[in-house]
Parts: C-alpha cells; structure tokens; sequence
C-alpha cells in the first residue's frame, strides 16, 4: 500500500505549524526512527551516531557526549544498539537468573544506557522515546510504556519492540501475538526464530518502519498544534499549556 496520502495528510496537518522545533536522534544510524521528522519543514532532525559513514551531525562516542554538547531539543529519540540486550545471544555476558551484566561488554551497554537517558533528562524535551527490541533492556529499565510490533507499521515481520520514554497522549501501541498472519510466524520465543524472519543486514535489520516514524510524529503534532492555539488564544503565555488535552494526537 503507497504511503503517498498519509505523507500528504502529514504535510498538510503540519503546514499549520511556523516554529521549527528540533529532534535530536541519538544513535541514529541511517535515520529511521527520525525519518518522518526529517521530512517535516517544521522540525529540524540532529543526528548523534559514531559511524563517520553515516553522515551524522553530530558523530562522537555518546559517553564522550555531554548536556552542553547538544542542542535543546523539543523531542528526543533513542535507539540504542541492541546486539547486547537481545535474547539472541551473548548469553555469558549476563547472568540469566539475576538479569544483571557480567562480561565487560554488556556493562558497558548498560552504561551506555543510563549515560543516555542522563542527557535525555538534562535537556528536559516535551517527549522522548528510547526503544530496543523486546529483550534483555527490560532487566534494566522494567517494563516499558508500551510494544509495537513492526508487522503493525507496515513490514513483513513482527519484531516486538519496547518504548520506554515520555510519550504523547495521543500516541497508541499497535501490536500482534505471534503467529498472527499479518508476518512472517515464528514458532519459537527464543529471540533467533525472530531473527531468522528479519532482513540479514544489520542496518536494514535495525532500521525503524517509516510508518512508526510518522506515528510518532503524528502524536507529537497532534499535541503541539493544540498547545499552539492555546498559547495563541492566552495571548502568547504557556502557563496553561500543562492542562491541555490531546484532542487530535491519535494514530488510527
């Protein structure tokens, strides 16, 4: 099914906004999980990744990263790698029975982690989103806001895949059991059967469904047009902003 009316009713819904606001993507790799916003005129997307060969704006080693370093972003999207949380693998880097890292590699992952959200809390977005397929990340951080699974955004497979963050109201989490015939089934839960039914390249593999992307988006529209009227209608104060419900920031 094209995309072409739902970017059209994007552009059109955002054409109502004139003040650009900014995404800050951090390990965004090719952009997937910012990709709806990089094509908004509204928002302006700066990209964090230590890959030279993806072209980020920002390219360093996020441990090195501080407050200081980004800009003060009104959303913030979090990808973090996954090889080490995936259920997949890396078994002795963890200890199974405690869900806690034992091999220098998962630790740092960890760290990886907790250093991340440290900077996400620092610069205070409106909303932020950290996700990683269902896994391991949950022995850290407990249960997420909520799963998608990305046969629901359009792909042939299902990945389930956790959000944690501070979400827009208006944002829903669309999801399927396994074994469902919107993708590719598996028959077993161990983390490689669902592998196994996923692109072979990791970046293909990695890469966030458009479709989520404008989701995100979407809620995040939704919420900020009504802020808008409200500052306008105040004469341009926000301190009723708070108290504003999401009318419009749904997804279906």
């Amino acid at each position: 099914m094209s995309d072409k009316p739902e970017q059209a009713t994007l552009q059109s819904e955002q054409s109502v906004d004139v003040t650009e606001r900014i995404c800050l993507d951090l390990f965004a790799g090719s952009g997937g999980f910012s990709a709806a916003f990089a094509d908004c005129p509204n928002w302006r997307v700066v990209t964090v990744d230590n890959r030279e060969e993806t072209d980020p704006d920002i390219c360093a080693d996020i441990m090195e990263l501080r407050p200081g370093d980004l800009p003060n972003a009104d959303v913030v999207l979090v990808g973090h790698p996954c090889t080490l949380f995936s259920t997949a693998g890396n078994h002795d880097e963890w200890d199974q029975q405690a869900g806690k890292p034992t091999g220098e590699r998962a630790r740092l992952h960890v760290a990886m982690v907790y250093h991340s959200l440290g900077l996400v809390h620092a610069l205070t977005p409106d909303y932020w989103y950290l996700e990683n397929p269902r896994g391991r990340l949950r022995w850290i951080l407990g249960e997420p806001e909520g799963t998608v699974t990305y046969c629901q955004y359009g792909t042939n497979y299902q990945k389930p895949t956790d959000l944690w963050g501070n979400h827009p109201d208006g944002f829903t989490y669309r999801s399927c059991p396994r074994g469902a015939d919107c993708h590719a089934s598996n028959t077993d839960d161990d983390g490689y059967s669902t592998i196994q039914s996923m692109p072979s390249d990791y970046d293909k593999r990695s890469q966030m469904p458009r479709e989520l992307s404008e989701s995100i988006l979407r809620a995040v529209e939704g919420r900020s047009r009504q802020q808008t009227l409200v500052a306008v209608a105040d004469g341009g104060n926000d301190h009723g902003l708070q108290t504003v419900t999401d009318q419009n920031g749904g997804d279906d």
